[in-house]
């Protein structure tokens, strides 16, 4: 086993490797919380390492080191990342993790859990960089060509990290200086020494010379010249796959928290504690007018508040900490889920939460099942499970609660609000008619509001008020804003409001939420929509629905009694997320629900599940090997084609020659280094060879040129020479030799007469 032992030369290298790719993973410094993350990718490293030493040593080909590096990480993976034995459950995990683990990442706030299964990425870095990275050190004799392995992780880890750099002066400076030095370590062994220590010392002190003013030079300038562009990280070009089309807007169903509908007033939806008194939690934040409904958006847009590499308005997976930006009171929350909110399709998807969340535990044996489906926007402060919540969960959060600060009698927009004037167009006669001769956006805005307040009436579609329909499409606010006065309950003014908000040039959203009574408890009678607009600032203010809303006793004019056979109020269930048949659709094919009616597909046939589990643990590796074989294979093809057309007819036999001794070498015979043709055809005496060499020898240092024929002839000769060698052995050897690397490394030029 003395073979196996580094020699100094491999410790080198090692070393080199080994700090270039700890500097690299560094970087993930702001993407995890904590220092483990570290300790796991110099773990796989290591084992990296190891792993192509041991390759290396026992001269295995690189498909060898592909396929032990793949074993290290699914066999050791579960003891390094999960601190678990290597099980089923834990190889798949596993395979999961290495498959979907970088989307989990990009989609997740970070810092990420710095104890979660997202560690295989460090370790799966670490892995590739230590058996890839030392295997090209110690077989490819090019300098600078194992720098390229730190160089990729160091690429990877960036764009999979945030905006804000870890470690600059590391990853820049002294990554480079490493780089450096290690191709000059590595370039210094295949040059001749000279005759005396002059010229070393010289080319020393230049080397280093010229290395600190590039180092220097490279810290004071890089940051100037870098300094007005933005970090470019995968996390700001990924969406979040959250569809939020499955979820209806919670403010369609408002009506069923009046006390005239008599479904939600009086029932608990939830109970929160640690919350100061008179301060609101939200529900659902509405930041979109589709012209039927406010709704959430996902990713559409930036609010110029903009965190790091983060895409600020997105529903994203969330670590144990998240990172926010502004000062405010620290508050820990306790929130227990109730039955009558868990039963509420409209709003059991949405998370109650106040202020801006710093952190978040489920508890309960729905848990693990929560933290896995619960997603955070920072721009709108609400997150969702995408399972929706039950009755009984329960869950503590840390925020921070902004001091509600007034609005500015001078307030100006933070800039044009994004919905689009379609949407918001239909406001704009009663907008300018209310603001009046008012001058500045938010006294106009101000204007509105009390036009709203004092003239409009409030009605919940109770006795006698049934024509008073709920909902806010862009008909029923038509009608709202067009009447000879406004009525409407919250649903109407807050949607109305907060469109001629933002006709007035002032962004504005919708927020449903509640203010919960003294003992904590949430009801349907606590439950209001109030506005919130985009200050200069960046801030977005909150605008209490009684500033816009007149009070609920003043009802609407007297209108004429009404034969009504139902005088309940009129209580409108969230909208239907089926679609509806359109002119393309055949009514005749529509069921009652308005979703086309498709006869079910007929059973076809399907793999039996032991091939399925087959295919889903043993196709990756598969192709994987299928790669490499097939990649060795093509290089093996592309060289035998440019040995026979590309130069002179001398250098075509020459290169023939050369063909047959890497072929006999691949197959497993031995041929020393540094022989003649007619030395080498002795050594293959056992092969039928030795008249091709004789001829390549007398067409190489013969007189003259052979024509282009003589090159083509003596070609065919090889062919048939390869086929004899290939029969000459069984199948297993003829197939070890097409994927064999002995031929491919460490190649001799060709002798050509000179």
């Amino acid at each position: 086993m003395r073979h196996l032992a580094p020699t100094r030369v491999d410790l080198v290298d090692a070393g080199f490797l080994a700090a270039m790719c700890v500097l690299a993973l560094v970087g993930f410094r702001t993407t995890y919380d904590g220092w483990t993350f570290l300790l796991i990718g110099v773990a796989g490293l290591l084992l990296g390492i190891l792993v192509g030493h041991l390759a290396n040593a026992l001269r295995q080909p690189m498909i060898t080191v592909a396929v032990l590096t793949v074993a290290v990480f699914f066999l050791l993976g579960g003891t390094v990342v999960l601190r678990q034995l290597p099980t089923a459950s834990t190889l798949r995990g596993l395979a999961d993790v290495g498959v979907n683990g970088w989307k989990q990442l990009l989609t997740t706030l970070p810092p990420v859990d710095g104890s979660g299964p997202l560690l295989a990425i460090p370790y799966i870095l670490g892995l590739l960089c230590g058996s890839g990275g030392f295997t090209l050190a110690r077989r490819v004799s090019r300098s600078a060509a194992p720098v390229f392995g730190p160089a990729a992780v160091l690429a990877a880890v960036i764009l999979l990290g945030t905006g804000q750099p870890a470690a600059q002066l590391l990853q820049g400076v002294v990554f480079g200086c490493l780089a450096l030095c290690w191709s000059a370590v590595r370039g210094a062994r295949v040059r001749l020494a000279a005759r005396n220590g002059s010229g070393r010392v010289a080319r020393l002190v230049t080397g280093a010379t010229l290395l600190a003013v590039a180092s220097a030079t490279a810290a004071i300038a890089g940051p100037l010249v870098a300094g007005g562009h933005d970090r470019m990280v995968l996390r700001s070009y990924i969406a979040p796959p959250v569809d939020l089309g499955e979820y209806p807007s919670p403010l369609v169903g408002f009506r069923k928290y009046t006390k005239d509908a008599n479904q939600l007033w009086d029932q608990t939806l939830f109970t929160v504690s640690g919350l100061p008194q008179g301060s609101a939690i939200r529900i659902a934040t509405l930041d979109d007018y589709t012209g039927s409904v406010w709704a959430a958006t996902n990713g559409a847009r930036t609010d110029g508040a903009r965190t790091e590499g983060v895409q600020h308005n997105s529903f994203q997976r969330v670590g144990s900490r998240i990172y926010q930006s502004g000062n405010g009171q620290e508050v820990t929350l306790h929130v227990t889920i109730g039955p009558a909110y868990a039963a509420s399709d409209d709003i059991n998807a949405w998370l109650p939460t106040a202020g801006r969340m710093t952190g978040i535990e489920f508890a309960g044996d729905r848990g693990p099942r929560n933290v896995n489906g619960f997603r955070y926007n920072l721009g709108t402060s609400s997150g969702v499970v995408r399972d929706r919540l039950g009755a009984g969960d329960a869950y503590t959060v840390r925020t921070v609660l902004d001091t509600a600060a007034a609005i500015p009698e001078d307030a100006q927009p933070f800039g044009r609000p994004w919905l689009s004037e379609s949407a918001s167009s239909f406001v704009g006669s009663r907008a300018a008619k209310w603001a009046g001769d008012v001058v500045g956006t938010g006294a106009r805005l101000r204007a509105v509001a009390a036009y709203l307040r004092d003239n409009g009436a409030y009605s919940s579609g109770g006795p006698g008020e049934t024509e008073y329909l709920p909902g806010h499409s862009l008909g029923r606010l038509t009608a709202f804003l067009n009447a000879k006065r406004p009525v409407g309950d919250d649903e109407q003014y807050a949607a109305a409001f907060a469109l001629i908000a933002n006709n007035l040039g002032m962004p504005a959203r919708v927020v449903l939420g509640a203010v919960p009574a003294a003992d904590g408890t949430v009801r349907g009678q606590d439950v209001h929509p109030w506005v919130e607009i985009h200050l200069a600032d960046g801030s977005w203010a909150p605008i209490p629905h009684t500033e816009f809303m007149p009070d609920t006793s003043k009802k609407p004019d007297q209108q004429p009694p009404q034969q009504v056979e139902n005088t309940a109020a009129a209580v409108v269930p969230p909208p239907n997320t089926v679609r509806s048949p359109d002119s393309l659709t055949d009514s005749s094919q529509v069921d009652g629900s308005g979703q086309p009616s498709v006869a079910p597909p007929p059973r076809r046939w399907q793999l039996p599940g032991w091939a399925v589990a087959a295919l889903t643990w043993g196709g990756p590796p598969l192709l994987v090997v299928l790669l490499v074989a097939s990649t060795l294979v093509g290089l093996k093809a592309r060289r035998r084609r440019n040995r026979r057309t590309r130069g002179t007819p001398v250098n075509r036999f020459a290169a023939g020659w050369r063909e047959i001794v890497d072929h006999a070498r691949d197959l497993g015979a031995v041929v020393p280094p540094g022989q003649t043709r007619r030395e080498e055809a002795v050594t293959l005496a056992a092969l039928p060879v030795g008249h091709l060499a004789a001829a390549a020898d007398a067409t190489v240092f013969g007189p003259g040129d052979p024509p282009p024929q003589a090159a083509a002839e003596y070609w065919v000769a090889v062919d048939s020479a390869r086929r004899q060698l290939s029969r000459g052995v069984g199948r297993w050897r003829r197939l070890r030799a097409a994927v064999s690397v002995r031929s491919l490394r460490r190649p001799r030029p060709v002798r050509t007469a000179t």
